[in-house]
C-alpha cells in the first residue's frame, strides 16, 4: 500500500484524471450529485491518494485551508470495488495525522454526509450544526475535538 500526499501541481495528468474519474463515479453517478464536483479548491488542496500494490487508486480525499484558523477535508471516497476493506479508516487516520503535523493550531471541520456520522465520530469529530441538504444528500458540519 502506498500513501501519497500531493499538491495539485505535483499530480501527473494521469493522477488528476484518476482522481476526477473516481470522484465523478462516486459523487455524480452513484450518489446522483448533479453539480460539477471539480472546483477551485482542487487547485489549493493537498490530495491524499492511497494505492494498492497494483497501483490502483483505492482511497482518496482532499485537504485544504479554509482560512487562517481553519482547515477542512472532503471528497472522501473509496471506489466501489475496494469498499469493505477498512480503507476509510486508514484514509482518515493518515489525513488527521498529516493535518496535525502541518497545521497543528488550526481547527479541522468537515461537511460530512449524515449517513456517515458514526464513522466520523469514531475519529473524534462532533456535530457542529443541524442537518442540511447539499445537492439532495443530508450533511452535517462536524469538528474534530482536540
Amino acid at each position: 500500500m502506498k500513501i501519497l500526499f500531493k499538491k495539485f501541481d505535483e499530480l501527473t495528468s494521469k493522477e488528476a484524471w484518476e482522481i476526477f474519474k473516481n470522484r465523478s463515479e462516486v459523487f455524480n453517478v452513484e450518489q446522483e450529485w448533479l453539480s460539477c464536483e471539480i472546483d477551485e479548491n482542487d487547485l489549493k488542496a493537498t490530495h491524499l491518494i492511497i494505492r494498492n500494490d497494483e497501483n490502483d487508486l483505492i482511497a482518496y480525499l482532499r485537504i485544504f485551508e479554509v482560512d487562517e484558523n481553519n482547515v477542512t477535508l472532503g471528497r472522501v471516497l473509496t471506489p466501489q470495488k475496494f469498499r469493505g476493506l477498512g480503507l476509510g479508516k486508514i484514509l482518515l487516520e493518515n489525513a488527521v495525522k498529516w493535518i496535525n503535523e502541518n497545521w497543528p493550531n488550526k481547527k479541522l471541520s468537515i461537511s460530512a454526509q449524515y449517513r456517515l456520522l458514526n464513522f466520523y465520530r469514531n475519529f473524534g469529530f462532533v456535530e457542529d450544526s443541524e442537518i442540511y441538504d447539499d445537492e439532495g444528500i443530508d450533511h452535517i458540519k462536524m469538528v474534530l475535538k482536540k
